[in-house]
């Protein structure tokens, strides 16, 4: 399906938000993603091609794509930042079990960088439900320009089951914190999105805090650095 630029938005010095409107897409499960494609002249070696979290839920309308920039981007994102309001991308094949299956449960969510994108969706779409929230959400960045803060602060405000922590800085979330934030382990499903290499750490720590796998979920962004 061809989606077309509506906005953009910038989140920080070097995050980008892209609204398109998708009337081909009615629905879809927050946390989900899609693949897409955009032809570019010389794409280097990752191609045209890409995989990436709707940032947005259902209820608003748009598909939103976030993504961070840097000197050393590819050249899909050189041309995904190129593109101006009006501008189309093809998008298909909607997949993705990093879902909220059961909003009655605790959760924590553990986010990198931009894997907050789909914790975004999950957290709007919980409080327009008015559904029950009882969410940790420990979000590591790599300085203090949180993307999504004021949407997050925001949302916590009018629910008081969503706490926020800010890690950042030489405020790492190592295991100490982790434990410190959540307290008992021995009930949430814990999330983990982020970069790939982040996302298998907190993985294997959270296996080494005896957490079975069926209470791990994990949702992996290729191509970036961590921390």
């Amino acid at each position: 399906m061809r989606l077309t630029l509506t906005a953009r938005k910038q989140e920080t010095a070097d995050v980008v938000s892209f609204r398109f409107g998708a009337p081909a897409l009615k629905t879809w499960k927050p946390g989900q993603y899609l693949h897409y494609t955009l032809p570019h002249a010389a794409p280097d070696d990752r191609g045209a091609e890409r995989w990436f979290s709707i940032a947005s839920a259902p209820f608003e309308g748009f598909v939103q794509l976030t993504t961070r920039f840097s000197p050393k981007s590819s050249s899909f994102k050189t041309a995904l930042r190129g593109l101006e309001v009006g501008g189309t991308i093809e998008a298909d094949g909607l997949e993705g079990d990093f879902t909220v299956e059961d909003p009655k449960r605790r959760l924590v969510f553990i986010a990198g960088g931009v894997g907050i994108t789909p914790y975004r969706a999950i957290l709007l779409a919980l409080d327009r439900a008015s559904a029950p929230i009882d969410v940790d959400l420990l979000y590591a960045n790599r300085d203090e320009a949180f993307p999504f803060r004021d949407e997050l602060e925001d949302l916590a405000s009018k629910n008081r089951g969503l706490r926020l922590r800010w890690f950042a800085g030489s405020n790492k979330l190592d295991d100490p914190a982790l434990r410190a934030a959540v307290g008992d382990l021995a009930g949430p499903v814990f999330y983990v999105s982020g970069p790939q290499p982040m996302v298998e750490a907190f993985a294997a720590r959270l296996k080494a805090m005896a957490i079975p796998e069926s209470r791990i979920k994990t949702d992996d962004f290729p191509g970036y650095e961590w921390p």
